[in-house]
């Protein structure tokens, strides 16, 4: 049959809960909700000896307790191949959330595609997920949307989206993300990801040095979500530079208008990662430049860590942030080291790249005049995000002279510290099972 010319709406049905009216006949059978969306699709050679126990029933009585579920059916021969092979066209067709999904499942609702695409790009535009551009001719291939995510050499944040992704994909509902292809582990297992909605694909890809680009970049919208996306000369360079890599899309260009215009129907709620790879990736904490001859107000703490006396300066809008001189003093033991002498700036940009995670790549380190409110003492100096601070000093890579041992030692807090133990080893080994942000919770109580 030809699948153009069928109409589902034309198809007899019964409510779930009158079940008992369906006829005995060889059926492809079409499970649908209060909205019309197909939930589930089946074959039988006896529908209403299917429907008398079918495994679906308690799943879907818990669902029609707010949804009204029906179930229509399209009379077929009883020749059990051919009923197969319907029923493996219609699935692909209507893509029935239900039949992805197990049986014992505790399903409470089905969640439509558009709440799931939104989440979705929600969740992905906070690990600093960028538009690439769109291909809006459809040869082969549907009209194709491609985003990109941050990585720099062998990491990134391919894990957080991978755990991401998984957990969208465990709900009910129409739109799933598929990975259709891994990079192998020794390139850093990156991995590839494409869905689709309404006729458009959406393609999900790791790009190398990507955080370079989101300074310059501009803000588009997909399925009203606003993510970070290349602008047009940002594009037009890439192309030129590499124009082997897009023959394939000739008619790519930067994304302008919205290309899947529905409402806002869902807010993405931040909540702690359950899975342990699934890192929370911010945006870097930027600071706006102060305007030439004007400084920068900040207050400022002093925590105590086993004799280690470290200031913390915070802004007026509660961000917390630790001066160079004092990341400087702890990990060379010199006070006020001079950033142009010692390249400074130099020096934080190779640190941050070379942690274990990308969220701090692209930071734009800079000298600038502040000033303590509490006793107007003026300093210059380059501010470091608190958070940052603590990555840099738990990083045990930075300690050329320690075995690999003594490493894995002070990670799990088993190292036995040495009669006038350096600071910043023993400060290392305290970040390991702390935060210095329980200190300050401490000392504004």
């Amino acid at each position: 049959m030809l699948l153009k010319d069928f109409n589902l709406s034309e198809l007899p049905f019964v409510y779930l809960l009158e079940k008992s009216n369906l006829p005995n006949c060889a059926a492809i059978y079409f499970v649908s909700d209060s909205k019309g969306q197909v939930i589930y699709i089946g074959r039988t050679v006896n529908l209403l000896a299917r429907w008398r126990e079918h495994h679906r029933f308690n799943q879907l009585k818990r669902l029609n307790q707010k949804n009204r579920i029906s179930i229509s059916w399209m009379v077929c021969s009883n020749d059990i191949n051919a009923l197969s092979s319907l029923e493996n066209e219609f699935i692909k067709l209507y893509k029935p959330p239900l039949n992805w999904s197990k049986v014992v499942s505790p399903v409470i609702r089905i969640t439509p595609s558009e709440i799931t695409l939104q989440q979705s790009l929600q969740q992905l535009a906070k690990l600093n997920t960028m538009i690439f551009g769109f291909d809006p001719i459809a040869d082969e291939e549907p009209p194709t949307i491609y985003l990109v995510y941050p990585v720099l050499g062998k990491r990134g944040i391919s894990g957080s989206i991978r755990s991401i992704l998984k957990n969208i994909n465990k709900r009910a509902s129409v739109l799933k993300w598929k990975e259709y292809h891994t990079d192998p582990k020794s390139w850093g297992k990156f991995g590839y990801w494409e869905t689709e909605y309404n006729g458009i694909r959406i393609d999900l890809s790791p790009v190398q040095g990507l955080v370079h680009f989101m300074p310059n970049s501009t803000c588009r919208t997909i399925a009203s979500v606003e993510l970070m996306a290349f602008s047009h000369e940002q594009l037009e360079i890439l192309i030129a530079d590499a124009p082997e890599s897009t023959k394939e899309t000739s008619a790519l260009g930067a994304l302008e208008d919205e290309p899947i215009p529905i409402e806002v129907v869902a807010q993405y709620q931040s909540s702690k990662p359950k899975h342990q790879d699934a890192v929370q990736v911010e945006l870097w904490e930027e600071l706006e430049p102060m305007p030439e001859g004007e400084a920068r107000v900040m207050t400022r703490q002093f925590l105590d860590v086993d004799g280690i006396e470290i200031e913390v300066c915070t802004n007026a809008n509660e961000k917390h942030f630790v001066r160079h001189n004092v990341y400087w003093w702890i990990n060379h033991g010199e006070k006020n080291p001079n950033p142009q002498r010692y390249n400074i700036i130099r020096d934080f940009q190779s640190s941050v790249d070379k942690l274990p995670t990308i969220r701090w790549s692209g930071y734009r380190f800079r000298l600038e005049t502040i000033v303590f409110s509490e006793d107007d003492v003026e300093v210059e100096c380059i501010l470091l995000p608190l958070a940052m601070f603590e990555d840099l000093m738990k990083d045990t890579s930075k300690f050329s002279g320690l075995s690999e041992k003594v490493r894995e030692e002070i990670k799990s807090g088993e190292y036995k510290f040495q009669p006038n133990e350096n600071a910043n080893i023993k400060l290392c080994a305290w970040l390991q099972r702390n935060s210095l942000y329980s200190l300050l919770q401490t000392n504004n109580s």
